[in-house]
């Protein structure tokens, strides 16, 4: 009898969650994603306690900011604005293999030389912005040639990542960044007395190109598309650009702001960088948890909707999204604010890193807390911006939570020091988030008399 109970209690959760694909999607795809990030968000632990707090930690993360603020101005945004576009695509049974070469082919061209001539101008910019001594900045030049091959391998990732998440394939790239953070910690804990930080830089690349190479082969696995690269440049590409330009104008901007904070944390001495890239980490386990996996799958739901049935149903499912997203997130920041200090002793707590710096962490981290439930939110907006193809509102947001950023910056961080640059960041999730609210409810009306004139 207890048998059968349970296959009929399973039987109707499995019916259940046909009715529902959202749900199914997001809640396993957010499941995967928390497990894939995790392990990732132990790399940046194993780094305190292998190598501490020192100049070559500063150089490494610097360098490693620089990197990631180029590769993921194109790769964060191409992710999610392929989306719709493909989506776009499969309705009207276009060739999508075709379009997905021909942006990889162009890019990677294109990347390939931006990538070289930041290698030959990496010094001059270590010394216009950092006040590193020569050695750190000599040090940084090094790193940032070890690294940079992230620029074209991120982006490649970033679009096969969403072309899979059009066809609903999300399981492979939320969880993949597990299998990367191993093979990273793996190769660093193998390297680290004979190549120092050399030892993390050179992992990055190779887990990255692991990635890669692992996306390939499961599309053609999967038979969702042959990928014919190309290098020409045909109506699809240029109306796909059109569209994409204010976004990754927008994603550039956002991305100049944590690049700033670690410019501005380098004029605070030895040790400034380090801190506030730990807190950051430490912050970004949150807002993935409640961003990532949902994010993802209401891009590809939504679109699907948008360009079967309409924006109809759109205002709806933003206002779902944001109380499901403020209902889990509200209690979450507390309880972390609250239980900052015996976690910030369970994850530093030993190795290398200082005892001493606990408490500058401790008060970063609770800076950047303070910012969790608007970035989350605005996240939502993001999403419902992108699917509208609305891209030209999120550049002009951009310029204005970037030009805030910096006032903040300024202001803060001579009253709090390192700890203010994190509450800077916070203030501009608040910014962005009553920006994000006006402009979406006009977009909306047009696109709805619109719609009804078609």
């Amino acid at each position: 009898m207890k048998i059968r109970l349970d296959r009929n209690l399973w039987n109707r959760l499995q019916r259940k969650a046909e009715k529902r694909p959202l749900v199914r999607d997001t809640v396993t795809t957010s499941i995967w994603m928390v497990l894939g990030k995790s392990a990732g968000f132990l790399i940046p632990l194993f780094i305190a306690a292998w190598f501490g707090v020192n100049r070559e930690t500063d150089s490494f993360f610097f360098v490693y900011g620089l990197v990631f603020f180029f590769s993921s101005i194109l790769s964060v945004g191409t992710e999610s604005i392929i989306v719709p576009f493909l989506a776009e695509k499969r309705a009207r049974d276009e060739d999508i293999g075709a379009f997905v070469g021909n942006l990889m082919g162009i890019s990677g061209c294109a990347l390939a030389i931006i990538t070289a001539v930041l290698i030959l101008l990496a010094r001059p910019i270590f010394s216009i912005l950092t006040q590193f001594d020569p050695a750190t900045r000599s040090l940084s030049a090094r790193l940032f040639i070890e690294i940079s091959p992230l620029i074209v391998l991120m982006f490649w990732s970033s679009v096969l990542a969403g072309a899979m998440n059009a066809f609903k394939r999300f399981s492979l790239h939320a969880f993949f960044p597990a299998v990367r953070a191993v093979i990273v910690l793996l190769w660093v804990f193998l390297m680290k007395d004979r190549f120092g930080m050399h030892a993390v830089a050179v992992a990055y690349t190779i887990g990255e190109a692991i990635r890669l190479f692992v996306y390939l082969c499961a599309i053609r696995r999967w038979k969702l598309f042959r990928i014919r690269m190309s290098l020409g440049i045909d109506s699809r590409l240029k109306a796909f650009t059109h569209t994409a330009f204010f976004q990754l104008v927008a994603i550039t901007v956002g991305y100049m702001n944590p690049f700033i904070d670690k410019i501005m944390a380098s004029w605070m001495g030895e040790g400034g960088v380090s801190v506030l890239h730990y807190a950051h980490r430490l912050y970004m386990i949150p807002t993935t948890l409640f961003t990532s996996g949902l994010l993802v799958t209401l891009l590809s739901h939504w679109s699907h909707k948008y360009y079967r049935i309409g924006p109809k149903q759109l205002r709806g499912d933003v206002r779902k999204a944001l109380r499901v997203v403020f209902i889990f997130a509200a209690p979450l920041c507390a309880g972390l604010i609250l239980l900052h200090r015996p976690l910030i002793r369970l994850l530093f707590g030993w190795g290398r890193f200082d005892p001493g710096l606990h408490a500058q962490l401790g008060w970063t981290w609770i800076a950047y807390l303070a910012g969790l439930i608007p970035f989350s939110l605005s996240q939502i907006y993001v999403n419902a911006h992108v699917i509208m193809k609305n891209t030209r509102i999120l550049m002009r947001i951009s310029f204005v939570v970037f030009l805030c950023n910096i006032v903040f910056n300024l202001i803060l961080m001579r009253l709090f020091q390192v700890a203010g640059l994190a509450l800077a960041t916070s203030g501009i999730s608040l910014v962005s988030a009553v920006f994000f609210i006006m402009t979406f409810k006009r977009r909306l009306k047009t696109e709805e008399s619109v719609f009804r004139e078609e």
